[in-house]
C-alpha cells in the first residue's frame, strides 16, 4: 500500500490519503463492522445483481472460516452463488455450530428477497419450514434428501421403484480433474405421495433421482452413488425435467467458489485472532473474487497477476462495474 500510495490517491481522488501499516491493518479491520460493510456492498452491487438474475438458479451454502484462532469460536459465511455466472450475489455471516445455518439461511433469503427466486440447497436445509417459506414466497427450490429426513428419504426411494417416470431421462458426461463423471437423472411426480402434515405447505411436486458414476483415471477405479432431490417445480415436460437435472448438477458451483477462496485467496490459511475480522476479510475476498469474474477471466491467478502488472486493467474493470 505504501509503494502504491500515489497511484491510489490518483485512482480514488483522495489526495490526502495515507497508507496504513501492516501492524495496524488488523486493528482497523477489527473495528470495521461486518454488517455495515455487507449493507454497503449489497446496496451498491448485490441488490442490482439479484434483480438481474431473472429465472436463473442460485446455489446457497455455508463455508467455514477455519483461520479464526480463538478456541471454540466457529465462524462461517453463507454464500448465494449464481449457477451460470458464478457471481457471489449475497452473503450472510454465521457464528456457532453448523445447525445454526438453518435459521441463518431462512433469515438471509427473506431479507435479500432470494426466497422469491429459484434456489438450490444441500440436505442440511431439507426441512419443511425452509421449503414452505420458499413455496409461500412464490420461489422455487431443489434440496437434497438425506438421513436427516429418514421418513421422507424412505418414501423417495420407494416412490422411485413403484412410480413411472414423468419425463425423459437425462444423461450428462463431465470430464475434469482426472475424473470422468456420468450423471443419469430420473424424474418422478410426487403428487401421489402421502406426506406428513408438516410438508403440506411445501408444494412438493417432483423427485429427482441422480445416479452418478465416476471413473478415476489415475486409479482406474469406478465409484457409483445415487442421490435424491425434491422440488416444488413441475417437471412433466422434457425441457423442465432437463432444467431440474441441470440445476442439481450446477449446485457444485457454490463449492467451486469455495475452492477458489481457499486455493487462490488462501482463506483457510490466513489466521486471525478476531471472529468479526475473519468475516470482514471473508466479505472482502468474496467481493474481490466477483471483480475477477466481472473481468471475464477464466484463470483467477493469471488475472490477479495481470491486475498487479498492469494496473490500468484493474482500473478499467472497476470502472465498468461502477466501483470507481
Amino acid at each position: 500500500m505504501k509503494n502504491k500510495i500515489q497511484w491510489l490517491r490518483e485512482v480514488t481522488g483522495i489526495n490526502d490519503a495515507t497508507p496504513i501499516s501492516r501492524a495496524h491493518l488488523p486493528r482497523m479491520l477489527a473495528h470495521l463492522k461486518w454488517d455495515d460493510l455487507n449493507v454497503l456492498i449489497y446496496k451498491c452491487f448485490g441488490k442490482q445483481i439479484i434483480c438481474s438474475i431473472g429465472n436463473e438458479w442460485v446455489g446457497v451454502d455455508g463455508k467455514s472460516l477455519r483461520g479464526t484462532l480463538k478456541s471454540g469460536e466457529k465462524q462461517a459465511i453463507v454464500h448465494a452463488v449464481s449457477h451460470d455466472s458464478r457471481i457471489d450475489v449475497a452473503q450472510a455471516r454465521m457464528e456457532g455450530e453448523k445447525s445454526s445455518e438453518i435459521t441463518v439461511v431462512r433469515d438471509f433469503i427473506k431479507e435479500t428477497g432470494l426466497e422469491k427466486l429459484r434456489l438450490t440447497l444441500d440436505a442440511h436445509h431439507c426441512n419443511p419450514e425452509t421449503t414452505a417459506q420458499i413455496e409461500q414466497a412464490g420461489g422455487s427450490y431443489i434440496t437434497q434428501v438425506k438421513d436427516n429426513q429418514p421418513t421422507l428419504l424412505a418414501q423417495c426411494k420407494e416412490l422411485s421403484k413403484k412410480t413411472s417416470m414423468m419425463s425423459a431421462e437425462n444423461t450428462t458426461v463431465t470430464p475434469g480433474h482426472g475424473r470422468i463423471a456420468k450423471r443419469h437423472a430420473r424424474l418422478f411426480p410426487m403428487t401421489s405421495l402421502f406426506l406428513d402434515q408438516r410438508w403440506q405447505k411445501s408444494g412438493l411436486s417432483t423427485l429427482v433421482v441422480m445416479h452418478r458414476e465416476t471413473f478415476d483415471t489415475s486409479k482406474q477405479k469406478t465409484t457409483m452413488e445415487e442421490s435424491y432431490y425434491i422440488s416444488n417445480e413441475d417437471a412433466r415436460s422434457a425441457e423442465a425435467g432437463k432444467g431440474l437435472a441441470d440445476a442439481v448438477r450446477k449446485h457444485w458451483g457454490v463449492e467451486s467458489n469455495n475452492w477458489i477462496l481457499d486455493a487462490t485467496f488462501d482463506e483457510d490459511a490466513l489466521q486471525v485472532k478476531d471472529g468479526n475480522q475473519s468475516q470482514v476479510m471473508g466479505k472482502l475476498r468474496s467481493f474481490a473474487a466477483n471483480v475477477v469474474r466481472w473481468s471475464g477471466a477464466e484463470n483467477f491467478r493469471a488475472k490477479i497477476e495481470e491486475f498487479i502488472d498492469l494496473p490500468e486493467t484493474l482500473i478499467s474493470t472497476l470502472t465498468q462495474v461502477n466501483f470507481l
